[in-house]
């Protein structure tokens, strides 16, 4: 993948995204890499990515460490790709993540919000 000058998605990148299962990667204190899907991922603008952290495992326990992330969104049958890298803010019990999780299933998540820097395509 190329890396592109933006930080913002393209409507067919923000697609990928927004069409297929999404794999996060965190690394932990000593750098080893975590990679876990994320199913619940929704596009918020081309700049920002959200999900409900569920299991509060090894990559919320990154990310409140200050990993960065990067994410991969994938076609396979097409052949076409997406990989971002972003760093999170985690909402746990405030006015935000009560607003976000009234509208799911899940009411005991985290919202983890994701600001993109760089785009690879």
């Amino acid at each position: 993948m190329k890396k592109l000058n933006t930080n913002k998605l393209t409507e067919e990148q923000a697609n990928l995204f927004k069409n297929n299962l999404v794999y996060l990667s965190t690394v932990d204190a000593d750098g080893n890499p975590q990679v876990g899907p994320k199913g619940s991922m929704t596009v918020l603008d081309p700049s920002h990515l959200q999900y409900l952290e569920k299991t509060k495992g090894e990559a919320y326990e990154n990310i409140k460490r200050g990993s960065k992330v990067a994410l991969v969104a994938a076609d396979v049958p097409s052949h076409t790709a997406v990989r971002v890298l972003a760093t999170a803010e985690v909402h746990e019990d405030d006015d935000y993540a009560k607003k976000v999780l009234a509208k799911t299933e899940f009411p005991n998540a985290f919202v983890v919000n994701l600001n993109i820097e760089e785009v690879f395509a």
